[in-house]
């Protein structure tokens, strides 16, 4: 029968051991630090500007197939969108009632309509909305490029 191993056995055993986890947490923390770095701290862009939403046609399919689409605020605000189709045409729609951008809307589908903070239900036509204009070469070919900074009343009725 062997006798049980010495203190100092098993802490040289542990030593290899603790100095890897050491060393491999080390490297974690130094490459999370390069990839923040290498893109750019993880923040975005917080003053308002044209942006690129998407490929119309893939907005424009899946509208059609599963209902309105929503987009966040790529600024951090209240300049959320919901993509949605008013006589064939794509609409870039603010999720908030106009004059109002507290008041937020969301879409039911069980009714399909919108509804704002009150529980009143909206149609599309009812809502504000935001320019966007889909370039036809470029860059930005085929994108819709949304423009939050101005914001459009509901059409006439």
């Amino acid at each position: 029968m062997t006798a049980p191993p010495t203190r100092s056995t098993r802490r040289s055993d542990l030593t290899p051991l603790i100095a890897a986890a050491v060393i491999f947490a080390t490297l974690g923390v130094v490459v999370a630090l390069l990839i923040l770095y290498a893109t750019g701290g993880g923040s975005q862009p917080t003053k308002p500007a044209p942006f690129p939403a998407g490929l119309e046609r893939s907005i424009r399919s899946d509208v059609k197939s599963g209902g309105p689409v929503f987009y966040p605020d790529p600024f951090r605000g209240y300049r959320s969108i919901l993509f949605a189709v008013e006589q064939d045409r794509l609409v870039a729609l603010a999720t908030h009632t106009w004059g109002n951008n507290k008041c937020t809307v969301h879409w039911r589908g069980s009714i399909n309509r919108f509804q704002d903070c009150h529980g009143n239900r909206l149609t599309s036509e009812q809502l504000p909305r935001y320019p966007y204009v889909v370039p036809s070469s470029g860059p930005t070919n085929g994108a819709v490029l949304v423009d939050v900074r101005t914001l459009l009343p509901p059409p006439a009725p």
